[in-house]
């Protein structure tokens, strides 16, 4: 039903009219049907480029490639003393109720072993910086150490999530 406003019989009948002759006009509009280019398969792009190639790391690249990586070596072994420490800490507090001695003995040793994670982390962050000044085509001997650093990176936060999640917090 259309509403009109009130108006004189005769501009009602003009105006539904007027309505009526834009529904038969001949204006065409647009096919909604699929173009002919619309039809055509999709294929990737095919490059003539390989990508960025590595390139060996120059001297003072692998010396600083080579320094991140002892670093996080060094950080591990300090790591995995602290890990040992922080599970006796841990095993000692449990069935100890919140902040007893036990239980501040167990904190206090997994702050340690998380601020023994502090150089391993450190190290790859450079790695990653050196990865990143590369262009995403890094030497070999970077791919390597940041791939070595990486995973004493995972190990380590999977160790200190095993052994913070056992101590229940207050």
């Amino acid at each position: 039903m259309i509403f009109l406003p009130k108006m004189a019989p005769a501009a009602a009948i003009l105006a539904v009219a007027m309505l009526a002759g834009c529904a038969g006009s001949d204006i065409s509009f647009p096919s909604l049907a699929p173009r002919a280019v619309e039809k055509l398969p999709i294929e990737d792009p095919v490059s003539d480029s390989t990508g960025p190639v590595a390139v060996p790391a120059d001297a003072a690249t692998a010396a600083a490639i080579r320094a991140q990586l002892a670093a996080a070596e060094t950080a591990r072994g300090r790591f995995d003393g602290e890990l040992a420490d922080a599970r006796r800490a841990v095993a000692a507090a449990a069935g100890q109720p919140a902040e007893s001695e036990a239980w501040i003995a167990a904190q206090q040793a997994i702050s340690r072993l998380d601020q023994e994670r502090g150089p391993v982390t450190s190290a790859l962050a450079s790695l990653d910086e050196m990865v990143v000044a590369t262009g995403g085509a890094p030497s070999p001997e970077l791919a390597d150490a940041w791939s070595r650093v990486s995973a004493i990176d995972e190990a380590q936060r999977r160790a200190f999530g095993e052994v913070a999640g056992k101590l229940p917090n207050p």
